[in-house]
């Protein structure tokens, strides 16, 4: 199911004001209109978000992006291909709720979320060839 960007972009931006804890990129606070942005850090959410779902469900869902010299992080969201807004959303408030610290969301620890959902779906994968 191909989601609306500027949908998830809304209720994104909505949630995290809402949640009220500060987005922070090298220091910096981010915006959340900025944080929730197909061109601002909403790829590096759902990129994050979407490894937890594969570790979870066993499947991910596509994202596609693009180049963007504008973007803030160089490239900009061009699609999402997910089985529901919901799925998808859900996925990404936890990879979120995980990268958070004591003084607000710290961006840089969505690389350690992302990372850590990888290597243990590839110590499940290796422990289930090893029972094989």
């Amino acid at each position: 199911m191909i989601l609306d960007i500027a949908d998830v972009e809304a209720v994104l931006e909505n949630l995290l004001r809402k949640g009220a804890r500060p987005v922070l990129f090298e220091g910096v606070t981010i915006p959340f209109d900025v944080a929730a942005a197909a061109d601002g850090l909403l790829p590096l959410f759902l990129l994050t978000g979407e490894a937890l779902w594969r570790e979870v469900k066993g499947e991910g869902f596509g994202l596609t992006t693009q180049p963007d010299e504008g973007a803030l992080l160089g490239y900009r969201l061009a699609m999402i291909d997910a089985g529901s807004f919901t799925m998808a959303m859900l996925a990404t408030m936890e990879a979120i709720s995980q990268a958070c610290g004591p003084n607000g969301i710290v961006v840089e620890k969505l690389g350690d979320v992302w990372s850590a959902s990888n290597e243990r779906v590839e110590a499940d994968q290796r422990g289930k060839e090893q029972r094989q």
